[in-house]
């Protein structure tokens, strides 16, 4: 077959040589161009995209202030508990303090109930565990909150 082709090139004119080269050559500019240039420049423009991006988010981070300074309270925490569900219409219904942690089971308007929790969290306060069940048209929660002295 190589022979074949060889002697079909051989008695090709001069001219049609060439533009069979010229052509050739064209085809090689063109696939180089579609299936490596251009890919490598879409890459390279989505790396810079993406670079660009992650250098806004780290001016964004260095300019970001904390969202709220440690907090000092004048009361206890367990006051605070206790004076902040009854001023949202909880109920509570157990409440024990051992060393360092709080024990307290509440219950009220679902909607109130959360609001509370998400304050208390928002305090700084944290949850050891927390148990929410419904009980009737009421929300109960059970939990355990740990109560380290700056609180």
């Amino acid at each position: 077959m190589k022979a074949r082709l060889s002697d079909r090139w051989r008695q090709l004119a001069l001219r049609e040589r060439q533009l069979c080269g010229t052509l050739v050559f064209f085809l090689l500019i063109v696939l180089g161009f579609y299936g490596l240039w251009q890919p490598a420049q879409q890459r390279l423009q989505g790396a810079q995209t993406l670079y660009l991006k992650r250098l806004a988010e780290a001016g964004e981070l260095q300019r970001a202030e904390p969202v709220q300074a440690l907090k000092t309270f004048e009361q206890p925490l367990t006051t605070r508990l206790s004076e902040g569900a009854a001023s949202v219409g909880l109920d509570v219904q157990q409440f024990e303090v051992q060393a360092e942690v709080i024990r307290l089971t509440l219950s009220g308007e679902a909607g109130a109930l959360l609001t509370w929790l998400d304050g208390v969290e928002q305090d700084g306060a944290s949850f050891q565990s927390l148990v929410l069940e419904k009980r009737e048209q009421h929300l109960e929660a059970r939990l355990v909150i740990n109560s380290p002295a700056r609180l």
